[in-house]
């Protein structure tokens, strides 16, 4: 069984980030984290791609798939490779890829990290996203 759970919070977080009037903040770093996550999962090189995953993302990708995260994010069914889409407000951001999929980042110390990927969304349904793979 995958990793695929719905984003229930992600609602809450998205509306109250853009009910608060904060404006794009470093899009094109967000865009270029999930365009490396997706080129090294996608080329077989999971030990880049998951250098790209926040701590707790890579923690319950692990959990999740009963494997190292190396193994079990080139197995997820991720689809896209370039961005079409970045939305930054603060410390979070939303990235959809050419390929249907939506990325969503929080910004660290170490730069920008996925929370979720392989994101699609899920019309007339009670959460917004179905993931691949999220914390």
């Amino acid at each position: 069984m995958g990793a695929r759970r719905a984003l229930h919070s992600l609602t809450i977080c998205v509306v109250g980030l853009t009910l608060a009037g904060c404006g794009a903040h470093d899009a094109d770093g967000a865009a270029d984290a999930a365009e490396q996550l997706y080129t090294a999962a996608k080329g077989g090189d999971g030990a880049a791609a998951c250098e790209w995953l926040s701590a707790d993302t890579r923690e319950q990708l692990e959990q999740d798939e009963q494997k190292p995260c190396l193994e079990a994010i080139v197995a997820l069914e991720l689809s896209g490779s370039r961005s079409t889409k970045t939305s930054a407000y603060i410390t979070e951001a939303k990235v959809d890829l050419d390929g249907g999929d939506s990325v969503f980042l929080e910004e660290t110390p170490s730069g920008w990290r996925v929370t979720a990927a392989g994101c699609k969304p899920v019309p007339d349904q009670e959460a917004p996203y179905e993931c691949e793979v999220e914390s």
